[in-house]
This record gives C-alpha cells, structure tokens and sequence, in this order.
C-alpha cells in the first residue's frame, strides 16, 4: 500500500504530498532489461526456433530471461565469398522466431570455431585460396584432451586448420565481412550486442590450443603483433557498429604445451584492455569455474578477476559457463552485467536441465570432471535454482523508493524529489532519462515530458546497492484544463529505441510507466 503524508515546507508556499512507495517485487523477481541479465545460448548446428520450445518448459513459463545468444562459423554464413546465407536455419532461420516472440539476441560470427576449416568450422576456404595464410596442426593434438569437448570428430583426420590472425588478406576479408554484418545489424534494437569473433578459437584471443608454438613464430607471432592485430580488428568492428554494444571475450593470447606456464598469460596485454575501456567494449571471461593458474580462488583466475576489477565502472563485464553455485557467486561478486551457460553443445541447452539422466549426460556443465562429488548431489530443482538465482541477481534492479511532489500546482511547473536504489548486483551503465507524464480520467496521456537524472548516468551513480536522490523541475503546457490528473513516471533508454526501463515496483503499465498518484492543476 502507499503511505500518504501531507508535509508543510515554511520556506515554500506550495503543498507537498509524499508518498513511499513499499509495494517492490521481493528480491527473488525477475526484472528484465536491456543491458544486463542471464542469456540462452544456442551453439554448434541444428539450432531451435522457438516456436519450437514446448511453452510449457518451466523456463518459457517463469520467464527468466529475453535474451539469447548466437554463434555461426564464418564458413557456414558465406560459404562463397560475398555470398552471405542470412536465413541459415542456424542463424536468422532459427534467431527470427525468438526476436518475433520479443527476445534480443547476442551475435558472433566466429573466424574459428571449434575444429576449423575442414569440418565446416572455421574460416571458409576460399579466404585461403586469396592468398591467406594458415597453419594446419594434427587433429591428433585435440583428441582426449579438454580442448575435446567430448566430440571429437570419429574417424576424421583432417587438421585443425587456424588462420595466421595478422595475415593482411585474412583482415581484408574480415573487414569486408564485419563491415557486411555491420549493415544488415548495427542499430537494431533487437540486438543485444555484437561479439568479436575474429582473433582466436571460438573469438578468445588465444592463437591456438596447448601444442607446438613453432609454427607460429614462423608465421611471425609476437606479443607486439598480437597488440596490434587485436587493436585492428577491435576498430573493425567499432566502425561498422558505432550504434550497436561490442563483446570482446578475453583469454591468455599464446599458451603453452602441455603443463607449462603461459607464454604471454591473460594479464600480459594491458594496452589491449585500456583500449577496450576507451572504446567501451564489454569484458567477457568464458574461463569462470575452475581456475587453472595459482590464485585464493578454486574457481576463477585471479588475474582475469584483477582486470575487472581494474575496469569496473568503465565498461561493463561478463563471465560464461554453467558451474556451481559458489564459483557464480564470484562473478556475482564482481557485479557482472551478463551471464550464460558455456561449452559447445548443440541446441538450447536449458532444455537439458529438467531430463531426468545423470547431470553430466546433460553436457551444459562446465567442468563436470572436477566436481563430480558435487555435482552429483544437485536435485534438477537445484539446477533450476542456480538459473533463478542468476537470473534474479545478474541485473540491475532499479526502484522508485520515494517520490515527493507538489500535488498542488500552477503557473506552468511543478518539481519533483524522487529517490532511486539499485538492489542488483549489477551496476547500471545505460545512458537514460526521467519520463513523467499526465493523464486525464480516461486514460489518454495529455503531457509528456523527460530530461537526464540530475545526478548524471554512470556506473558509479547507479552502482550496486545505491540508493540516492534527484531533484527535478518540470514544466508544463498552460493549455492544460484545470483539473486531476493522473501522475506517472519511467526511465526511458536514450538509444535503442528509447525503450522504457522495467523497474522492480509492482503495477507497471504496459508501457513500463509506474503510477505515482493524483495531480491538481
């Protein structure tokens, strides 16, 4: 209910009525907004449509989340050059149902996917025909090991074919290829965000799996040119999607055989994260879970937690993989923007979590070999639970707390006092304005009005857990007849759109504006 109080200012001479507004979701609520939250992830081939889902799947029912991710190889979309299959069945074939059933979509065109060029994964082959160069290695190298993924290829002995990143013809046809995606998808509102998919498997940075480094200091591999190459292909893609988000997943550049330490770890390039914080470009850690290096933490890499930390407030950040509760609540910690489930499984693996067969059958873990005590021991309601919990807590979760106005008004303007808090664990980065509007007793809005917060947009301001106050004036048509009116308030995205935000009060409109109370005029 709302707490009506009439309070009397002396140093001013209008009436001021405050209402507390107590009625917020619980904390448990999904709230679901642009920016941040859990994504679906579709990877590999015969990606669903969703009209495809049962929509009785718990998940369709408890909508936990609008948002999906996507990935092709490069070699499945333009199998010839300039030859683009935009109605894939596993790309807009698939994607178009679930952006007609209101959900945003998260795209990567990878330059190598999983086992490369021979097996239709990777960079097509008439980019190597132009003159690009390559080093092939022996598929021999990935099989039994991690890099598997549990499904290697039977009987296949093609190799692994990778494209030499700093190759001048290879980052011509990437250009003209990002350049192409940059036309048919900067700007539009039901993207999400645009991930780099050029430098490294699966888009990670690192030039290659654990094998003979060689070859590549051949083809003329240097920390220098790592830099420099990734810097080119970040501007790439920054000038084909100035209106549209940008992901770069971040990864140690070269690896080492076997047990070996890293030849140039994940901390080694610096300049490249400072110039993803200039350009704004989301951080994305896929390694969360289990921690390969020394470090206090049994599930994530203390050096990729020190760059996020480093960065925090200047872009935002992602973690991937479906793990246990506790390695999640790290990336928590860090107040991540964005997460989703991991691996290279096929289709949507949600669809996994309540079959009734052995939780590592599911193939949607991340690290299933090094917990399996723990793993074991999850009910499918515990699976369940780990996808409420993150989808409830990877958010920002914005309320209206307060709102002190004048109830009655005249001469043209009238102010505001609104207090805000964030109770997600993310920090709000979007760029928004304040909407008030006036309606009359049959619902039609007769004003409108927005402007910026007073107290600025920024991560900082609206980070985790604050809570703070915007003083406002706003001023209205004299043309308005005297009377009631009904007073209503939402943020409202500056791009995208201009979208309005969902806020975490009950009894949002179907415009996603909050009923505040009576006006007098």
């Amino acid at each position: 209910m709302l707490e009506r109080e009439i309070i009397y200012n002396n140093k001013r001479e209008f009436e001021v009525m405050l209402k507390k507004i107590f009625n917020q979701l619980n904390k448990d609520e999904i709230v679901l907004n642009r920016g941040c939250g859990v994504m679906y992830l579709q990877r590999g081939k015969n990606k669903i449509a969703f009209d495809k889902i049962p929509h009785d799947s718990w998940f369709i029912k408890e909508k936990l989340c609008n948002k999906i991710a996507y990935c092709l190889p490069w070699s499945v979309l333009e199998p010839e050059e300039g030859n683009y299959q935009w109605k894939h069945p596993d790309w807009e074939g698939s994607m178009d149902s679930w952006i007609a059933a209101g959900y945003k979509v998260a795209l990567q065109i990878r330059g190598q996917d999983t086992w490369g060029t021979f097996y239709n994964e990777g960079v097509p082959q008439w980019v190597f025909d132009a003159g690009a160069k390559y080093i092939d290695e022996p598929i021999r190298w990935y099989k039994g090991g991690y890099g598997a993924l549990n499904f290697m290829p039977d009987g296949q002995e093609d190799p692994m074919r990778y494209p030499v990143y700093w190759d001048e013809i290879y980052l011509d046809k990437v250009e003209l290829l990002v350049n192409a995606l940059g036309e048919r998808y900067n700007g539009r509102p039901e993207v999400e965000y645009i991930i780099l998919g050029h430098l490294g498997r699966w888009g990670e940075m690192h030039i290659t799996g654990h094998s003979p480094l060689e070859p590549w200091f051949d083809a003329g591999y240097s920390l220098e040119k790592f830099i420099e190459t990734n810097k080119r292909i970040i501007d790439i893609y920054c000038n084909a999607f100035p209106d549209t988000q940008i992901v770069q997943e971040i990864c140690a550049p070269c690896y080492a055989p076997e047990e070996a330490e890293d030849l140039h770890p994940v901390q080694s390039v610096p300049e490249i994260y400072e110039y993803m914080a200039d350009k704004n470009i989301i951080m994305k850690s896929n390694g969360i879970g289990y921690n390969w290096h020394e470090g206090s933490s049994l599930y994530w890499d203390k050096n990729v937690a020190d760059i996020f930390r480093k960065h925090v407030g200047d872009n935002k950040v992602s973690i991937e993989n479906l793990v246990l509760s506790e390695a999640l609540q790290e990336g928590l910690d860090e107040h991540i923007s964005y997460w989703q489930r991991g691996g290279e499984s096929t289709g949507l693996g949600i669809l996994n979590i309540d079959r009734n067969i052995p939780i590592n059958e599911k193939k949607i873990y991340s690290f299933y070999n090094f917990y399996k005590e723990a793993y074991d021991k999850m009910s499918i309601e515990d699976e369940k639970n780990i996808w409420r919990r993150m989808a409830s807590q990877c958010a920002y979760r914005i309320a209206l707390v307060r709102c002190q106005y004048e109830e009655l008004i005249s001469g043209g303007e009238f102010k505001t006092l609104l207090t805000w808090e964030n109770s997600g664990q993310a920090s709000c980065y979007e760029k928004f304005q304040i909407r008030i509007a006036l309606t009359d007793k049959s619902g039609n809005e007769v004003w409108s009005a927005k402007q910026p917060p007073s107290c600025a947009c920024s991560a900082e301001v609206w980070g985790h857990g604050k809570r703070l106050e915007n003083s406002l004036t706003w001023k209205f048509s004299n043309k308005l007849s005297k009377g009631t009116y009904q007073l209503q308030i939402g943020l409202q995205h500056e791009l995208y759109g201009q979208e309005m935000f969902e806020l975490t009060n009950t009894q949002a409109l179907e415009n996603n504006m909050y009923v505040i109370g009576d006006i007098i005029i």
